[in-house]
């Protein structure tokens, strides 16, 4: 098996849409009266609208934990996304030598992470 999307369930469908799409810059691969699919690199990710699974104790639920980008130049995309409005939770650090990590706001409270591995 191997993880092809991660599927978020989103409180503001438009919001969502706009902060990935315009914001992160993920291009729209299919969208649907339900859910919209976006280029994530070899695995998608899927904005899913909640009223989809409203009322289902088991999957209504909005969120996840975290999402990662991997990036060539962490401290340039960091410059860049704030550039653009983006609240980081934790900015660029060294988990490793090597490798370096930061977080940000993903929104419905999904943390989004930027991957820069030099190992």
């Amino acid at each position: 098996m191997k993880i092809w999307k991660i599927g978020l369930l989103v409180e503001d469908y438009d919001k969502a849409k706009d902060y990935y799409v315009n914001v992160l810059g993920l291009a729209v691969i299919d969208e649907n009266p339900r859910a919209i699919h976006l280029d994530g690199g070899p695995v998608r990710i899927e904005l899913i609208r909640k009223e989809v699974f409203e009322g289902d104790p088991n999957l209504g639920n909005p969120g996840f934990h975290h999402i990662s980008f991997k990036v060539d130049d962490i401290e340039s995309k960091s410059s860049e996304l704030k550039s653009k409005g983006v609240a980081f939770i934790k900015e660029p650090f060294e988990i490793v030598d090597n490798l370096k990590l930061a977080f940000f706001d993903g929104l419905n409270g999904v943390n989004l992470q930027l991957f820069d591995d030099k190992r």
